[in-house]
């Protein structure tokens, strides 16, 4: 075993063990361990598996073990997944093996991460091993969760001590001891990451249907820990053509280090080596906005539905909503409307008087909306970074820049970069010409074009950089959003870069679908693409993702493509 670092993108230090095979196999397995624990941990699994020709890998996810970082804390829950997407990529450097030769084994809060990692990054992982996942945390108090929300919101409590004793995660005596002595186990854990894991939880399982990587869940009978019950809905949900359950009736939480943990083990190891033998699951997704589980979705939401309380929002919205001025300009023009989305960005409560100025300031902090605010700082941030590397003389393109509120205001900053700033609507196309004269930019194009039509992108390799933003989402066939993926992919310089968002769930999907209207004044009924679905029409356009960032709540991503 030998010992490593890296540094995450926040400059954290995150430490990691590694175990390499004496006749290896050219395949890895990264261990991912529980909370509060460490990668030392996970060392008899990972000499376990190091026999059979694995290399193996285990991090201390940050806040915990040897790993820099708060205690037990983070940012969000996201912060994870991004740091193991980081590790993974890492680990195929060194190693030199590809991630499609990997696999991920994760415990409990580990395993929520793997899950997170899969949901929003969609790598080409080949399989993942999920032990006791904590998708719902056995919290006993009564109102628990309301109550430690509420204490948050003023302050209170920003830890929680642990309940769970070492009794109660394994029936192995000494296993039991060496955790009681280990003085890299902590115990507690902030309040705002226990909240957070929390809804990861809840939103994976609403959406585990945009899983669909090879899956082994394994379950244990006697967990005091973590709900059976969640686990078995997610394992339902998945949408992978190969999943497999394992149930362990007499086993505690802590599956690998239980007394039977042998077999646990075996089955792992089955599990993998006939993933392995396997020819690769690839899904085809280039039909999903016909078949599939978010077309199901999404067919669903256009039937009818008796509950009272979509009829009674809408009544509501269309009266006491009138005054508020976000409301009511959105049922002018579409609440997926560019003019909305601007009132949107600049999140400021209007109304006609003091009830309207409240309605007004609940609406711009639905969890959509601050999604939308959370997803132009991601924007803006990858924006800056692609504009200062071809701040000399490069070339960008926006296919669909509504008023232009991406490129307009950064644009003044990078006097020598020319833009080309494209809209369907004359007037768009009428504001972006008034805004950039108003900002004097000398080197600025307006086009009013149609990012569907393969007549806008007559030009080949012209551009250094191009964005599309906000646009796919609002159109759920794929075909069409080829052909602008296509459109862009011919324009963008070698080495280009394309700055694309996705957005793969919505926890409002059906209230926006059943109160809401769209800029044609129909049922706003959106189709969410799952990113492994986006990632892949991004593919077959000739380009490469190469990072994806995820806003604090797991509604919106933002990806990097680049042209080879």
């Amino acid at each position: 075993m030998q010992q490593d670092t890296f540094i995450a993108e926040d400059d954290t230090q995150i430490v990691f063990r590694y175990w390499h095979a004496t006749q290896p196999l050219n395949r890895v397995i990264i261990l991912l361990h529980r909370g509060h624990e460490h990668s030392g941990r996970m060392q008899e699994l990972a000499e376990f598996f190091c026999r059979q020709g694995y290399h193996v890998y285990a991090w201390d996810a940050r806040g915990n073990g040897l790993s820099g970082g708060e205690r037990d804390a983070a940012s969000s829950f996201n912060v994870f997944a991004r740091d193991l997407d980081q590790f993974v990529n890492l680990v195929s450097q060194q190693s030199g093996v590809a991630i499609h030769n990997m696999f991920v084994v994760a415990s409990s809060m580990g395993a929520v991460i793997a899950a997170s990692w899969l949901h929003d990054h969609a790598p080409k992982i080949r399989g993942v091993i999920l032990a006791t996942a904590a998708f719902e945390i056995q919290l006993y108090v009564p109102f628990a969760t309301p109550l430690l929300k509420l204490a948050r919101r003023f302050g209170w409590m920003p830890r929680v001590s642990s309940y769970v004793k070492s009794k109660v995660l394994t029936h192995d005596r000494m296993q039991q001891k060496l955790y009681n002595h280990d003085p890299l186990i902590s115990g507690g854990i902030s309040t705002d990451l226990l909240l957070d894991t929390l809804y990861t939880g809840q939103r994976l399982i609403a959406n585990a249907g945009a899983i669909d990587t090879p899956m082994l869940v394994l379950c244990a009978g006697k967990d005091w820990v973590v709900k059976r019950s969640s686990q078995r809905k997610f394992f339902q949900r998945l949408t992978s053509n190969w999943k497999e359950w394992r149930y362990y009736p007499d086993c505690y939480h802590a599956l690998f280090h239980e007394d039977s943990r042998q077999i646990v083990f075996r089955d792992c190891l089955d599990f993998i080596d006939r993933v392995f033998s396997a020819k690769p699951q690839n899904t085809d997704y280039q039909q999903a906005h016909q078949r599939g589980y978010s077309r199901d979705t999404y067919d669903a939401l256009r039937l009818p539905s008796l509950n009272p309380v979509f009829p009674l929002t809408k009544w509501a919205m269309a009266t006491l909503g009138q005054h508020s001025d976000g409301i009511k300009l959105a049922h002018q023009c579409g609440f997926d409307s560019g003019r909305s989305l601007d009132y949107v960005y600049e999140n400021q409560p209007r109304g006609r008087n003091a009830l309207g100025r409240i309605i007004d300031s609940i609406y711009l902090n639905s969890p959509g909306w601050a999604g939308i605010r959370r997803r132009k700082d991601l924007i803006d941030q990858l924006l800056e970074q692609q504009l200062e590397r071809i701040k000399d003389n490069g070339n960008i393109l926006d296919i669909a820049a509504g008023n232009g509120r991406y490129l307009l205001p950064p644009l003044t900053r990078y006097p020598n970069v020319q833009a080309e700033l494209r809209d369907y609507d004359a007037n768009n196309v009428k504001l972006i010409r008034q805004s950039g004269e108003a900002l004097q930019l000398q080197h600025l194009d307006v086009v009013q074009a149609d990012a569907f039509a393969p007549q806008s992108y007559a030009v080949e390799n012209k551009f250094d950089v191009a964005i599309i933003s906000g646009l796919f989402e609002l159109f759920g066939d794929n075909p069409t959003i080829q052909v602008a993926l296509d459109g862009v992919a011919k324009q963008l310089k070698p080495g280009g870069i394309l700055i694309y968002t996705n957005q793969a769930w919505h926890p409002q999907q059906e209230f926006i679908a059943r109160t809401l209207t769209n800029h044609q004044g129909e049922p706003w009924v959106m189709r969410c693409r799952s990113q492994a679905e986006m990632d892949q029409l991004v593919s077959l356009s000739g380009l490469k993702k190469i990072q994806t960032q995820v806003e604090d709540a797991g509604i919106f991503s933002v990806s990097v493509a680049v042209k080879p």
